[in-house]
Order: structure tokens, then sequence, then C-alpha cells
């Protein structure tokens, strides 16, 4: 699996997403910045599929 996570600076919940993701072996990339069509960050893409926030990838990652 891989990730996109857009990312800011300093951001609590971006390093978190980043935590799980290594804590699941996601290999992750970040893009600094917010994603256009989200209004916070973190925003993660993972395997090409928009997933959202940092909530939004929790409850997916509990899913796999």
């Amino acid at each position: 699996m891989k990730a996109i996570i857009y990312t800011l600076p300093n951001c609590p919940w971006c390093y978190k997403a980043k935590l799980l993701c290594v804590a699941l072996g996601i290999g992750y990339t970040e893009q600094e910045g917010k994603h256009p069509d989200w209004p916070t960050v973190p925003y993660v893409v993972l395997d090409g599929e928009a997933i959202g926030g940092f909530t939004e990838f929790a409850a997916r990652c509990r899913k796999l």
C-alpha cells in the first residue's frame, strides 16, 4: 500500500497520520500544503483512492 499525505508543518493530526502509516507498514509520501478539494490537513490518498482526513483514514485502517 502507498499513501500520499497532504500536510502542513507542525500539524499534530498530520503527524498522527504519518505515525499510523508507519505502524501499519504503509509507505507514504508527503505533499506540503492543503489539497484543493479538502478544507483541512491532513488529507490522505491511499492507493489512488481519496480517503479524507485523519478520522476517515483511521476508520479505513481499522478495516485493513
